[in-house]
């Protein structure tokens, strides 16, 4: 986390805004410079920002101002610098705009009630099989139709029992997956297929044969196999020997045989995760000991042999003879096993799914919904009718110009008093056009693209008016802005300034060298000797005037370790040997864990200043706080300040 987001961080925290952004008169508690300030705008940081038992206390709420004050000076001082102009401020009130307002572009209601609806449906597994007629999303109403009929006359045969679903769907399905076991799909689970085509799953009775259903891949017709209470889910791990289509029988009988070999040396009681590192050919799970994922049932829909043998599995450390899959063959081992949790513990991560599913688009039709009848969205089907002559083939190779519809400037539609012309779709269709593709007409494109259109104007009107309709995010974003210009500046003035002013910083410690000094030191070293032998020679060396490093180098070549030497300049209560011998000259030999140790003091240096290097951190930090003062004290000059009383006294709550 860079030091920008933790100072945004610990500024916005646990944000809570008082809902009292409403107030249409709204009063002026100060004016900062020429600048007003709104009571709302500091209450809602003194509620944020103090206790509810501090809320009350007249001091807390004249410490508060004061701290506030100069908030607003500096966010003064930012704008005046115009850094509020900046592309990278910009970009990131943009990233940041869009982040807050995400969760508001859906209807909260319907997305809750999708949330809870997965989570009901997690209870239970279907087993189903179907029937697929592939037609396009955007296939010509011709060709849609063609399909339908065709779903329909296969559904009436299967209900006349001219014949079975399964060979209905061996015959006819353009499931190529399915349809070679009779359309069978195995079980699976909330979130495990498409949304329509799941709620049809859920909707219709063991045995029974639902009606046609559109998904983005056609029409299908489902049968409902079975229906079965959800087992939670479970932790495998597997060695895999890995089998292509493709492989020669010889090496496919030889795949066999190393997976035969391997489960009898699991039965021999080896260690399954160590034999998976060795034997494994899924490299993925391999290095963790075979181990995947949790996983709940028609998760590995894929390998439906696999997800059997899996929850066969009883008891945890229960382990598999070798399963056969379209991979391969596979050992599994139980790792785990766990039940459906309560809703409140994985409401969350369904919604963090649900995020990322299709069907989350139902939250966002229905804000849709709710925007159009709130801003009297109002539709004028004659200019809709009349833009239709204005597409032509081009479109359907990527070359049409929105150039044919300029100067027509008649609405489509109104939101909000706000028209959306015939020259604002044309721009549209200009950006979603399509590439070889067979013309279909312009009727087609319209209908194609005219309620895709609709639905990105209907939101983004919303977007934009969010900050009109709730208070709670203007307010946020205006802390969010404020915080942004308050850190730059303060990096700008202050921060950045201390670091790269090394002039401004050398001067500052010299003015205040006084406040940076030593106390009485010892320049000394610590002969730490095997002997006393050793001892006496070290001695003699230091007497001659040889440095520590020609002594360690000199006695230490004769025999390895015979002396260290530890150098230093000492305070006192830094080492007690040097406490003990506070004068100038060698002391007396001491004998310390077998051997013999004695300290040399060359000198006792005087109180003295430290210099810049020795005290940059701590003098860089003073430093900033004298820019940090001498800007204030600026900044109250340039942005005079003036605070109505019997204002303030009503931040205090009742």
């Amino acid at each position: 986390m860079t030091k920008r987001n933790i100072f945004l961080a610990s500024l916005f925290s646990c944000i809570t805004v008082i809902s009292t952004a409403q107030i249409s008169d709204p009063l002026i508690l100060m004016t900062v410079g020429d600048r007003p300030v709104t009571l709302n705008e500091f209450k809602a940081m003194y509620y944020n920002n103090l206790s509810k038992d501090s809320l009350n206390n007249p001091q807390a709420l004249s410490n508060y101002l004061k701290l506030f004050i100069e908030f607003r000076l500096k966010v003064n001082a930012a704008i005046d610098t115009r850094l509020d102009t900046t592309t990278a401020f910009k970009q990131e009130m943009d990233e940041y705009r869009q982040k807050l307002a995400e969760p508001k572009m859906r209807d909260t209601a319907v997305q809750n009630q999708l949330i809870k609806e997965a989570y009901e449906r997690s209870k239970w597994d279907v087993r189903a099989a179907h029937i697929l007629i592939k037609v396009a999303p955007d296939a010509s109403p011709a060709d849609t139709l063609a399909a339908y009929k065709k779903i329909m006359k296969i559904r009436e045969k299967i209900l006349k029992r001219d014949t079975t679903f399964e060979g209905a769907a061996k015959k006819y399905s353009d499931d190529t997956y399915s349809k070679i076991n009779g359309g069978d799909l195995g079980y699976f689970s909330s979130m495990g297929m498409v949304y329509q085509f799941e709620t049809t799953a859920y909707d219709t009775k063991p045995g029974e044969i639902s009606k046609p259903i559109r998904t983005q891949y056609g029409y299908h017709i489902i049968k409902v196999i079975d229906k079965k209470q959800d087992v939670g889910q479970i932790e495998v791990a597997h060695i895999m020997i890995r089998t292509t289509p493709k492989m020669a029988p010889a090496d496919s009988i030889k795949a066999k045989r190393l997976a035969d070999s391997v489960y009898q040396l699991v039965k021999q009681g080896q260690d399954f995760a160590d034999l998976a590192k060795k034997y494994s050919q899924d490299q993925s799970s391999a290095r963790r000991g075979g181990v995947i994922p949790w996983f709940g049932v028609g998760r590995m829909a894929r390998v439906p042999e696999f997800e059997k043998a899996s929850f066969g599995l009883q008891n945890v450390g229960d382990i598999t003879g070798p399963v056969k899959t379209a991979y391969g063959w596979h050992i599994i081992k139980l790792m785990g096993r766990k039940p459906i949790l309560p809703f409140d513990s994985v409401k969350e991560s369904i919604a963090t799914r649900l995020a990322k599913d299709p069907r989350s688009e139902e939250a966002v039709d229905a804000l849709v919904t709710e925007v159009e009848k709130q801003y009297n969205f109002k539709e004028y089907p004659e200019a809709k009718k009349e833009f239709t002559a204005w597409i032509d083939d081009s479109f359907y190779n990527n070359k049409w110009s929105a150039d044919k519809v300029k100067g027509h400037t008649s609405p489509l539609f109104s939101l909000g008093g706000q028209n959306y012309t015939q020259e604002d779709f044309a721009l549209f269709i200009a950006k979603n056009q399509q590439t070889n593709e067979t013309p279909k007409g312009g009727a087609f494109a319209v209908s194609l693209l005219y309620p895709k259109y609709v639905k990105e104007s209907v939101l983004k009107f919303k977007n934009e008016h969010l900050e009109k309709e709730d208070p709670k995010f203007a307010e946020m974003l205006m802390q969010y802005r404020d915080g942004i210009l308050l850190f730059d500046i303060t990096d700008q003035m202050v921060w950045s300034k201390a670091l790269k002013d090394t002039a401004g910083l050398k001067a500052f410690h010299e003015m205040h060298k006084s406040d940076y000094m030593w106390p009485e030191r010892c320049d000394a070293s610590i002969y730490t000797c095997s002997t006393k032998e050793v001892a006496k020679e070290v001695r003699k060396m230091i007497k001659a005037g040889k440095t520590d490093k020609d002594i360690t180098t000199a006695i230490n070549a004769k025999s390895a370790n015979s002396v260290t030497v530890t150098s230093n300049k000492y305070v006192k209560k830094d080492n007690p040997l040097v406490d003990a011998n506070w004068k100038k000259g060698a002391s007396e030999n001491m004998d310390k864990d077998g051997k013999i140790v004695f300290v040399n003091i060359r000198a006792v240096l005087p109180p003295q200043p430290k210099t810049l290097d020795e005290v940059r951190g701590l003098a860089t930090t003073d430093y900033q706080n004298y820019l940090m003062d001498q800007w204030l004290k600026d900044l109250k000059a340039k942005y005079p300040v003036n605070v109505n009383q019997q204002v303030l006294a009503q931040a205090m709550p009742k």
